[in-house]
């Protein structure tokens, strides 16, 4: 393999481009309830557990352990631990998007954005968990905070929200 071994971030990369293309799709959906998002966004996660349930499979196959897999000139690393990781947080987006699709609803915040950062927040986590460098870890804990701002700010017109935003973001910048 060549030193950038694309295919030990296949998972990130397939999860990249389904935001996006989520992101494109939701700007003509005309439903309210936005179940097409939502589903859409439901069968990307299934398919990027099913992509580390299935690198999980293989590597623990004949041998019991698997070796660890570098890429990016050494700044991500797959390994089996990293895999059973990222299986874990995207069934617990899955999860956590099924319970908070009918409280959002309730507080008029269903937009499409709500899932698109929501996958993004996953896409954070999951550079966190393949990460090999400090600055690798630091770009995903970036990645993944400033998701989780604009999550905090979803209710625009909400004074508590806003404000709980401008706090998280100072104290988040600050601590950076």
């Amino acid at each position: 393999m060549t030193q950038m071994n694309w295919l030990v971030v296949y998972p990130e990369i397939l999860l990249l481009v389904a935001v996006c293309a989520i992101a494109l799709v939701d700007l003509w959906v005309t439903d309210p309830k936005r179940g097409l998002t939502f589903w859409l966004t439901q069968g990307t996660l299934a398919v990027v557990a099913f992509m580390h349930a299935n690198v999980l499979q293989v590597g623990l196959g004949a041998q019991g352990a698997a070796a660890s897999v570098y890429g990016m000139q050494g700044l991500v690393v797959s390994d089996p631990m990293g895999h059973l990781l990222a299986l874990c947080a995207a069934l617990a987006m899955m999860l956590t998007l099924a319970y908070a699709k009918p409280y959002i609803a309730l507080r008029d915040m269903l937009k499409g954005e709500f899932f698109t950062l929501a996958l993004f927040v996953l896409m954070g986590i999951s550079v966190m968990i393949s990460a090999n460098n400090f600055l690798v870890i630091y770009v995903g804990l970036e990645l993944m905070s400033l998701s989780l701002y604009a999550l905090v700010a979803l209710r625009r017109d909400h004074v508590v929200a806003t404000e709980a935003a401008m706090k998280y973001f100072v104290l988040g910048a600050l601590a950076s």
